[in-house]
């Protein structure tokens, strides 16, 4: 792009947000589903996440707001809307002076701040009964009852859908993804459900799936009062700790939220999600026992995976290679790959739950029905292997005045550990900070962890974090988080042992609940190969001998202002800088301008968001991340790399109250001369332009 026009697109922005602020609209605290989507996904600091359940309960939340005077620890702490001091003041506030009248005498608790209370005011009542009572069978059909349909494809055709010389295509099926959710809920007490989807390329029915959609899941919960705290039959999500062992769903992590650093939810919940990995089948329940409560749970499911090895007389798997996480079931290849081996784990958790202390214990075995056997590389060296894993962890929460501390200590078969701990403090009523404090051994060796970590799994690294929020006057706060990192043994792209620093920055002002903006800074240098490898030359050929190893530094600096104009009417504008940097390396830069537009006319059954970018980066290590606004249950996170534009349009209708319709059409345009995508996701020319529809039968 010109450089004429794109000023033009800044300064126009520029105006659109200053004549902004010049008007004064206040919120009635109606937050649309899609606003809080947003924000769940802007904590993730745009990793790569399952938040279905997380958007699910949250959206439950709003329909069936939580009793603040009868709601007990559990039910408070498993929201994730509030932080440990919270509750127990909170709860201290009700055995004083009994149940609280009106929603803003929160304010006379110390620990709520007015943005707190704004902040929750859309999920919690002070009226409402517990469903304890209510006889089993009529929680099990007088409920809410919820049918999805979901259809989505690119408008272009890929290369894998096109056939060859010999008249065949590379994928089996078409270019449609296809969802469905049945989802009864009754009083966020108790659920159950099924979902099927099928991916672009796999087929529906046919020689290859013979039973109609690829994926299939189904799931029944039960929550309770009495020593039966939870049930979980069929698909389940499972939570244990800080996530040093286990951790199913969504977890914060280093984010825009800098005190949000401790995992906290409920060990079981269902689920309603379409990741073909990241959860157990079988059964789970949670007994009360006076203070302790147990957890003893069981899974057994197909898993995909790259066969090595195979015993041709009893036709059963020997040895694998690897385990295929990504639930595509397209081509002869990954057709072989599908529940190629069967996996089975069991454990528990046991957690007592004190008064100002939570402490626990727990241990998950897992057999396969092959032995993993990989072919490592050198930064694999230490990674699992065998057909039996065991892990062991210790975890605790402890809240002594205003200070919470809270860890886990794991440990694995091998004898190797993982440790994590963290300190959340106010230091004044005006600045809270945050410490963590990490070291994974480079041997330990877990499967289903998701933690605190810069990598993928918590192996090989330590590290320090340190975050903070200060609020040093009305309407301005700032906030950030210094981490430092280091891998004791090879990693990925890293043929040494590495180190990292990760910063983040932002000012923001609210001056009214209408109008919010910020400035955000983000750096991060890390350790990795340079781009021009070291050979060692020889009369045959050349053998790569080392990676020299430098330090790269990527950093971006952004400015984001959301007004809302009226109470129907909200605007976002967005101005993104990046910048790339490799020692020996031209210096690579980017830009993203995007501006939106959601409306949605009070006491009118559709709406609509809208948003125009231009983008244009210098490569794709300078790309720029931005969260879209999708379909409800769906979320979009587009890292934007190359020059050109992209807009979408996402029009909603709710013509009556039993009927929700979802419609959206996005367009990426690049300018460059080079394909869109490889292989045999390419796409012809240069766009990629997505539909998808979506309704919803509620009864």
């Amino acid at each position: 792009m010109h450089t004429f026009p794109k000023y033009v697109i800044i300064i126009a922005c520029l105006l659109n947000t200053l004549l902004a602020v010049g008007q004064e609209t206040k919120l009635d605290g109606r937050m649309l589903e899609n606003d809080i989507i947003e924000g769940a996904v802007e904590r993730t600091d745009n990793s790569d996440i399952n938040i279905d359940t997380y958007q699910e309960n949250l959206s439950y939340l709003l329909r069936n707001k939580i009793n603040l005077n009868k709601a007990e620890y559990g039910d408070l702490r498993n929201s994730t809307l509030f932080t440990e001091v919270q509750i127990r003041d909170l709860q201290r506030h009700i055995e004083a002076y009994g149940p609280l009248l009106d929603i803003h005498e929160l304010q006379t608790i110390p620990s709520f701040s007015l943005e707190d209370i704004r902040r929750v005011l859309p999920f919690v009542t002070l009226a409402g009964d517990k469903s304890s009572d209510t006889p089993l069978g009529t929680q099990l059909y007088d409920g809410d009852y919820q049918l999805f349909t979901r259809f989505s494809r690119y408008l272009e055709t890929q290369e894998g859908y096109v056939d060859d010389s010999t008249g065949v295509a590379a994928y089996a099926g078409n270019n449609m993804r296809v969802y469905t959710r049945f989802r009864y809920n009754y009083q966020n007490r108790l659920s159950y459900g099924f979902t099927a989807e099928k991916d672009a390329g796999e087929a529906i029915f046919g020689p290859t799936q013979p039973y109609g959609f690829d994926y299939y899941s189904a799931h029944f919960f039960k929550k309770g009062y009495g020593t039966m705290r939870a049930l979980a039959l069929g698909d389940y999500e499972l939570r244990i700790g800080q996530g040093l062992m286990m951790w199913s769903g969504f977890g914060f992590g280093k984010s825009v939220f800098p005190l949000s650093i401790r995992r906290a939810g409920p060990v079981l919940d269902s689920y309603t999600s379409n990741n073909e990995n990241r959860f157990l089948r079988g059964a789970g329940v949670t007994l009360a026992y006076g203070k302790w409560q147990v957890t003893p749970f069981i899974s057994y499911k197909s898993i995909d995976a790259n066969v090595s090895l195979t015993d041709t007389l009893e036709d059963e798997v020997v040895t694998f290679s690897a385990i295929d996480e990504s639930g595509l079931h397209r081509t002869e290849n990954e057709l072989l790959r599908k529940d190629a081996i069967k996996e089975f784990m069991g454990g528990f958790d046991a957690t007592w739950y004190g008064n100002q202390m939570q402490f626990g214990v727990a241990a998950i075995g897992y057999q396969y029905s092959a032995a993993l056997s990989p072919e490592l590389s050198p930064y694999e060296y230490f990674d699992f292997t065998g057909s039996r894993l065991l892990n062991a962890s210790v975890h605790y929460n402890y809240l002594w005045r205003n200070l919470l501390f809270f860890g886990e200590t794991s440990f694995s078969n091998n004898g190797k550990a993982a440790t994590l701990n963290g300190l959340i403090m106010p230091v004044d009523p005006k600045l809270d900070l945050a410490l963590l404090y990490r070291y994974f051994a480079p041997g330990y060796q877990t499967l289903y962890a998701a933690t605190f970590s810069e990598g993928a799994l918590p192996q090989n690294e330590s590290g320090m974090y340190a975050g903070f929020e200060l609020k040093p006057v009305r309407a301005w706060k700032f906030s950030g988080y210094l981490d430092m990192y280091a891998h004791q043994w090879l990693m990925f792209q890293a043929d040494k042992p590495s180190t990292g620093t990760d910063v983040l920055m932002q000012l923001q002002w609210s001056p009214s609940r209408a109008f919010n903006t910020y400035i955000r800074y983000k750096t991060e240098n890390s350790d990795r190969n340079a781009s021009d490898d070291i050979y060692w030359d020889t009369p045959e050929e050349e053998i790569p001998l080392v990676n020299e190893v430098v330090r790269l530094g990527k950093s971006s600096l952004r400015w984001h202002a959301d007004y809302d104009v009226s109470k129907s009417l909200t605007v976002k504008t967005r101005i993104e800088m990046s910048v790339f940097d490799e020692p020996g390396a031209i210096v690579e830069h980017g830009y993203l301008v995007f501006q939106d537009f959601n409306y949605r006319p009070l006491g009118k059954p559709y709406g609509f968001a809208t948003r125009f970018a231009v983008f244009n980066t210098e490569s794709y290590d300078a790309r720029i991340y931005a969260y879209e606004t999708e379909v409800l249950y769906a979320y979009s996170i587009i890292g934007l790399s190359g020059r050109g534009t992209r807009a979408y349009l996402m029009f909603t209708y709710s013509p009556f109250g039993w009927l929700d319709i979802w419609a959206r059409i996005a367009n990426t345009w690049y300018s460059q001369d080079e394909p869109v995508g490889s292989g045999n996701d390419a796409f012809p020319g240069f766009t990629r332009s997505d539909a998808k529809l979506q309704m919803r039968i509620k009864w």
